[in-house]
């Protein structure tokens, strides 16, 4: 008994508890769907997904040399004010930096576009325009 006392005596002096002040946490983002022909409101921006201008990812039933693509068209206001349209190329499996899929950016809030869903199951069948939706994603 008194050596499992003495060998924990010594081993405190060993173990330490883990500094909570050191541990940084990253902020939460929030993703949202943003539907074609819809507006996304946040503050003074808006961010309007116009349009799907091209889809050749590759569906799901078929094997492909090449992944495709998806190019979308997408506005962005600030007061009701156009400041910018973008055509975003999205390319499955590739991850693009942040820069790249950034849509507005200020001190405040970061807002990223991330892909365009749904992805295409079977090759005989076109996704209708109405179903697809822009995946956003905010920061602070």
């Amino acid at each position: 008994m008194r050596a499992v006392f003495i060998i924990c005596l010594f081993s405190s002096f060993f173990i330490h508890a883990q500094d909570s002040v050191k541990i940084k946490v990253e902020a939460p983002k929030i993703v949202t769907k943003l539907h074609l022909g819809k507006t996304y409101h946040v503050d003074a921006i808006s961010i309007k997904f116009v349009d799907v201008l091209t889809d050749s990812r590759c569906p799901e039933d078929v094997t492909c040399i090449w992944a495709g693509q998806v190019v979308a068209l997408i506005e962005i206001y600030e007061n009701d004010t156009l400041l910018e349209q973008k055509e975003m190329v999205f390319e499955p499996g590739k991850t693009k930096a942040k820069e790249l899929r950034s849509l507005y950016s200020n001190e405040d809030k970061t807002i990223l576009a991330n892909s365009v869903l749904p992805y295409p199951k079977k090759s005989r069948e076109k996704i209708k325009k109405e179903d697809y939706y822009l995946q956003l994603e905010m920061s602070n």
